[in-house]
């Protein structure tokens, strides 16, 4: 597995959006394409800060967490 490669800030700002993104699917009376999307989008993005890491940002090399925390392959 991956090191963690999101700082708290980055954590913490995925999870509001994710949980955001949520409620607005949840509350769209009819869904539809968009809504699936935003609803994937908003699971990517807790799942990020719960787990701590983004495979897109590790793919880029980027990494905000603080140094001594960092994934060096």
């Amino acid at each position: 597995m991956f090191k963690p490669n999101l700082g708290k800030t980055e954590r913490a700002v995925r999870l509001v959006l994710g949980v955001l993104i949520a409620g607005w699917v949840y509350r769209r009376p009819a869904p539809g394409l968009a809504e699936g999307l935003a609803a994937m989008a908003a699971l990517f993005l807790v799942l990020n800060a719960l787990l701590s890491r983004c495979y897109l940002w590790r793919a880029l090399g980027i990494n905000t967490c603080p140094s001594g925390t960092a994934d060096e392959d």
